[in-house]
């Protein structure tokens, strides 16, 4: 069977997990198990992250900076829009005074991030079947600074589904996310030993679709704490009230629920020894046969 490494962030950004996503894997390759990286939802700024946005065009799609910086340090077998099925692409808006909001709440966070693109991505006979939302009346009227020429090279090879509401975003994401997340995460176990799941910030459980993982690493900066996986999917349930989504949940809202069963610290730009592997729980030793 297939190991599940679950990541979670102790803080609602830069906690470090895609570090350790590296470190790990690096570990794990040496012990000649094949390993993938799974990062379910992301997103980044097109003005913070250009160049990034710049390699997506290049690519001609959106995916996840950090996915693809982990994956240049292993040897994945499935594409990046499976590893990587759902991700959201920031844009400043066009404004004429400053401080100007956008009447739109695609716009909530702020007029330096309108929602503008956000891909769906998911595994299919023929390969990839991916469906991007377009905030396409914010581009035509131009009230956001990216080009139609650079939305084209971004949305290459992927049905258009127009958006020009949160409201519309948050209930496609309600029909497919769970599907796309899970079918990806399915095509990706069949093609290794260990699939190292990284969630969205400090989000404590992916998606509800997993229904277990072997070991769960919180991370923070400069340090890493191993918890039982059951338990900790348990008071993520626990404290999972009303009908949001499971990822809704954050690693604050169950840390007091919880005790690690150990702490590691970790220097910048060291590898994990086996015996630091062996103490946080991964001294994993199975083939996909198993």
């Amino acid at each position: 069977m297939t190991k599940r490494i679950l990541l979670t962030g102790m803080n609602s950004f830069d906690s470090g997990k895609t570090q350790l996503a590296t470190r790990v894997i690096k570990a794990l390759s040496e012990t000649s198990q094949t390993v993938e990286y799974f990062k379910p939802l992301s997103g980044h700024n097109y003005w913070y992250d250009f160049e990034h946005t710049k390699m997506c065009m290049k690519e001609g799609v959106l995916f996840s900076k950090d996915a693809k910086a982990v994956r240049a340090t292993s040897n994945p077998k499935s594409p990046i829009e499976l590893a990587n099925p759902i991700h959201t692409l920031f844009v400043p808006m066009r404004i004429e005074r400053p401080l100007q909001t956008l009447p739109n709440t695609l716009g909530l966070a702020g007029s330096s991030s309108i929602l503008a693109l956000k891909r769906f991505s998911r595994p299919v006979k023929e390969g990839i079947d991916s469906t991007i939302l377009t905030a396409q009346k914010l581009f035509e009227e131009e009230r956001v600074i990216i080009g139609l020429e650079e939305v084209g090279k971004l949305t290459r090879n992927a049905s258009i589904y127009e958006v020009n509401s949160l409201e519309a975003v948050q209930e496609f994401e309600h029909q497919n996310f769970e599907q796309h997340v899970s079918e990806s995460f399915a095509h990706l176990e069949g093609l290794a030993d260990i699939v190292i799941i990284e969630g969205f910030n400090n989000s404590a459980w992916p998606w509800d679709g997993l229904d277990s993982v072997d070991a769960v690493l919180v991370v923070g900066p400069g340090h890493v704490f191993s918890y039982d996986p059951e338990r900790f999917r348990k008071a993520v349930y626990l404290m999972n009230h009303g009908q949001l989504p499971i990822r809704e949940v954050t690693f604050r809202r169950i840390s007091d629920l919880l005790r690690p069963i150990k702490r590691l610290e970790v220097i910048p730009e060291t590898d994990l020894t086996s015996f630091e592997m062996k103490e946080l729980g991964l001294n994993f030793h199975t083939r996909k046969k198993d």
